[in-house]
């Protein structure tokens, strides 16, 4: 797809697979720096590249606020309470300014 479209000036990838195949063939194109990666998830590969400037950021889930709301969700439908057809469970945006944060190193999956 990059090779089919030299004016492409970015990519999205949609989760940690693609990412990863999308890193690499920034790198073995040597586009990195050149071509704007955004990457979901946050798999090692997905670190490494963001932290090695490859991949300008991803967004990632948070699996905690996911595990937290499905118990409640539960607990709600054990008690006959009504649970809502769509629960948002969050996201966070990391790029090289904030993927050492605490809160972010905290829902990172390496």
């Amino acid at each position: 797809m990059i090779q089919a479209d030299p004016d492409i000036k970015g990519i999205f990838a949609g989760d940690d697979v693609s990412a990863t195949g999308v890193v690499t063939a920034v790198q073995d194109l040597d586009l990195a720096g050149k071509l704007v990666v955004i990457g979901y998830d946050s798999g090692k590969a997905q670190v490494d590249a963001v932290r090695g400037g490859v991949m300008a950021g991803a967004v990632t889930q948070d699996p905690f606020r996911i595990g937290y709301m499905t118990v409640e969700a539960a607990v709600r439908v054990i008690k006959g309470r009504r649970v809502s057809r769509t629960i948002d469970t969050g996201f966070h945006w990391y790029d090289r300014t904030n993927i050492d944060d605490p809160a972010i190193q905290a829902i990172l999956f390496q």
